[in-house]
């Protein structure tokens, strides 16, 4: 039987959670309108992760609150999904992240398929990175608790998970998870990168520049190194 979105008054036949139109949560309760708005404050108030301008501020005016806001850039390196990396985003992307319908879709199709089959990881996986990349970063971070329980090795989506802490300002998390990650991958640079930038946030400078100056010494010709020299540069 079609159903409507009670946001858009889109059709469809398929079970989403999502509206592939407007990305509004779909809701068979009476207060679904209600449900809806408050779906689409959260999704409309995601959080980005933070923009290389903002750490330089901080770093040359000293530590201030570090806004993560929508239509920022991420300084944060992550896993992502279709990169051209083995594993890993290309550093320092300049595109936005955030929600679009896009995503959405994939997401409701992902969550469609984990629930059919749980153990289908490597859907799982992508599924959190989706999720993280559209800034629903508590969400993230359960499908990747989720993930690293039957695969905890997994360095790189250890990272990711810690980047969603640290997009949540839980800086304590984000610093275990991207610490416990060096201890599966002791060169993983972006980690080393990463951990000296949350440091930075959390207002830990010297650890900040101990991590800093490993993620360069690393690979001082790549584009991690490269940020992590800039950065102690301007400290």
């Amino acid at each position: 039987m079609p159903k409507f979105c009670n946001e858009c008054g889109y059709k469809f036949d398929k079970e989403y959670k999502f509206c592939p139109e407007c990305g509004t949560k779909i809701s068979s309760s009476k207060n679904s309108k209600n449900k809806n708005q408050e779906s689409k404050n959260l999704v409309e108030s995601a959080e980005k992760t933070l923009n290389p301008k903002i750490i330089y501020g901080i770093l040359i005016g000293g530590i201030a609150v570090i806004a993560i806001i929508i239509l920022t850039s991420g300084l944060l390196d992550s896993t992502a999904v279709d990169t051209s990396l083995t594993t890993q985003n290309q550093v320092q992307s300049n595109s936005n992240s955030g929600v679009n319908l896009n995503n959405m879709q994939m997401i409701n199709d992902l969550e469609v398929k984990v629930k059919q089959d749980p153990q289908d990881y490597n859907s799982l996986l992508q599924l959190a990175h989706l999720k993280n990349d559209s800034g629903l970063f508590d969400a993230a971070i359960q499908n990747y608790k989720t993930y690293l329980d039957k695969n905890p090795k997994d360095a790189d989506a250890r990272v990711d998970m810690g980047v969603c802490y640290f997009n949540l300002r839980d800086y304590t998390n984000a610093i275990k998870e991207m610490e416990t990650a060096l201890k599966y991958d002791p060169k993983h640079q972006i980690a080393h990168l990463n951990l000296g930038v949350v440091n930075l946030a959390a207002g830990n400078i010297d650890k900040s520049k101990e991590w800093l100056k490993k993620a360069y010494d690393l690979n001082p010709t790549s584009e991690v190194g490269k940020k992590a020299e800039q950065l102690l540069n301007n400290h």
